[in-house]
């Protein structure tokens, strides 16, 4: 996988996204005590953060490095909605099972 299939991988929802936050989510639990002691709504509010930072970064390497075009249409509305469709699946499955 080159750098740019990389960051098209990060960017989208059907890509790495939600391997890349479940990875940096796991480190910030491990070296982060104090994300551990959050409250679960910050907790939540940490989630989404992490969860649209990461493709909104990945879209901003790609226009730095990758010669993606800045457009919002393009590059930006779908790291949006990758962020936030992660956010969301990410919820319900952790809604799903700690009701299970």
């Amino acid at each position: 996988m080159d750098w740019k299939t990389f960051l098209e991988q990060a960017s989208t929802p059907n890509g790495l996204l939600p391997v890349i936050v479940g990875v940096v989510l796991s480190v910030l639990v491990e070296y982060a005590p104090s994300y551990a002691a959050l409250a679960p709504k910050w907790k939540r509010a940490v989630f989404l953060l992490v969860c649209l930072i990461v493709p909104l970064l990945a879209a901003l390497l790609g226009v730095l490095t990758a010669g993606w075009e800045p457009a919002w249409a393009v590059t930006w509305w779908p790291a949006l909605v990758a962020g936030v469709m992660t956010f969301g699946s990410g919820t319900v499955m952790h809604i799903r099972k700690m009701r299970a």
